[in-house]
């Protein structure tokens, strides 16, 4: 149980370390580049249908903190849903998770402006760089494959 507590303990430490490094660094562009036309169809609208407005609503009646974090949710979903109209199942896999992991780095962000917590902090640091690594490992499966073209 002792070894357990201590590889726990390494662990964490050093998690920490590696926020602490990287804590003040802003989050790269990666985080923010445009899905590839790939991973799109010509009616990628998904109907047009927005929650902008209920979002718009709901952040007005809350704090600063939360209306910042709800303003993160209608970019994601709607990029997420026009990430689904890939024609492959795997394109279409990734082409929804960039802007999933995307929507993830604006809430670390918020959550970095707002948290008075600092292991929040931290871990909203971790989420960033963690997020981010995994944004460009995504783009760069995308753009290994052959030329496709949109529907």
């Amino acid at each position: 149980m002792d070894l357990l507590k201590w590889g726990t303990a390494v662990v964490l430490a050093g998690a920490f370390a590696g926020a602490l490094v990287v804590r003040d660094q802003p989050a790269s562009a990666i985080s923010t580049l445009a899905l590839p036309i790939v991973c799109s169809s010509a009616d990628a609208d998904h109907g047009a249908v927005s929650m902008q407005g209920h979002i718009d609503m709901m952040a007005a009646m809350a704090d600063a903190g939360h209306a910042a974090l709800l303003q993160t949710m209608e970019p994601m979903h709607s990029d997420m849903m026009k990430g689904m109209t890939a024609v492959e199942f795997q394109t279409a896999f990734i082409c929804s998770m960039i802007p999933h992991h995307q929507g993830a780095v604006e809430m670390a962000q918020v959550a970095q402006e707002f948290a008075t917590d600092p292991w929040i902090k931290m871990f909203a640091q971790e989420i960033i760089t963690d997020q981010q690594v995994e944004i460009s490992q995504m783009h760069a499966w995308l753009a290994r494959l052959p030329l496709q073209t949109p529907d």
